[in-house]
C-alpha cells in the first residue's frame, strides 16, 4: 500500500491530482474504517504526512473511495493515539511535534520502564521470549517506519505485560503511544537511529534469555536515550 505524499503540509491533503492510492476493496476482512485508519496512520508515521497538515474528511473520502463515515470514525481514533487532532478553525489535523513534550515523555519513561524491565526478566515466559526474537527479525529486516514503529510498540509491551503489574502496564502503553509519531519522525530525521534501536533491541533480548535482570535493566536505560539524542542532534 503506497502512502498518501503531500507537498504542502498547509494544504487540504490529497489535493494532488497526480496521485494515485489504491480504492478500498474490502477484501481480507478489512472494514472500510480500518483501511482508512491504516492508510492514515502509516502516512503519519512514514512522514508522508507532516505535522500540521490538514486531512480534509470529504477530499479522503473521494481519494480513497469510501464514504464519509469511516474517514470520520478513522480520524477519531488517529485523534485518541495522539496522531491527530482536531483545530476548531481548520478540521483534522496532523498534530505537531513539540520538542519539551516529548522530552517530558522520555524523562517518565526512563522512570517507568526499569522498573518494569525489573519485574518482567525473572518471570518473562518463553513464548514471549520467543515472540520477542520474531519481532526483532521483523524491525531487522522491514525498512517500513509505521511497521518497525508498530513492531517496536509490541516488542516493549510484550516484555512488560509479563511484569503482572496492570497499573504499571496501563500507564507506560498510554507513554508508549504518546512517542509513536516521535519515533517515526525521528527515524526519518535520523537514518542512524533504527539501526542504533535494532542493537539495543538485541541487547535487552539477549539479557532477557539470560535472566540477567541487571544487564536488561542496563539495557533499557540506555534505549530509552536514543529519542533524545536523536532530537538533539547527538
Amino acid at each position: 500500500m503506497t502512502p498518501p505524499t503531500l507537498s504542502d503540509k498547509h494544504a487540504p491533503v490529497f489535493s494532488d491530482d497526480s496521485l494515485s492510492l489504491p480504492a478500498f476493496s474490502g477484501a481480507a476482512r478489512q472494514t472500510a474504517h480500518e483501511y482508512v485508519r491504516e492508510v492514515l496512520r502509516r502516512a503519519i508515521l512514514n512522514g508522508e504526512l507532516e505535522s500540521g497538515s490538514r486531512l480534509v474528511q470529504a477530499e479522503l473520502a473521494a481519494t480513497l473511495e469510501v464514504s464519509t463515515t469511516p474517514v470520520r470514525e478513522a480520524l477519531r481514533d488517529l485523534a485518541s493515539e495522539g496522531l491527530i487532532r482536531f483545530d476548531p478553525h481548520r478540521g483534522a489535523v496532523v498534530a505537531e511535534l513539540n520538542p519539551d513534550e516529548l522530552r517530558e515523555i522520555y524523562e517518565i519513561r526512563q522512570i517507568l520502564e526499569p522498573h518494569a524491565m525489573a519485574q518482567a526478566v525473572p518471570v518473562i515466559g518463553d513464548k514471549t521470549i520467543e515472540m520477542l526474537k520474531k519481532l526483532h527479525q521483523r524491525m531487522l529486516e522491514d525498512k517500513h517506519s509505521a511497521s518497525f514503529v508498530d513492531y517496536n510498540r509490541t516488542f516493549h509491551m510484550a516484555i512488560y505485560e509479563a511484569a503482572a503489574s496492570p497499573r504499571l502496564v496501563t500507564i507506560i502503553r498510554s507513554l508508549e503511544d504518546a512517542a509513536v509519531m516521535y519515533i517515526g519522525a525521528s527515524l526519518k530525521t535520523a537514518p542512524g537511529l533504527r539501526d542504533s534501536a535494532n542493537h539495543d533491541h538485541g541487547e535487552i533480548l539477549d539479557a532477557i534469555e539470560r535472566r540477567d535482570v541487571e544487564a536488561a535493566v542496563a539495557a533499557i536505560k540506555r534505549h530509552l536515550t536514543l529519542p533524545l539524542k536523536a532530537l538533539e542532534g547527538k
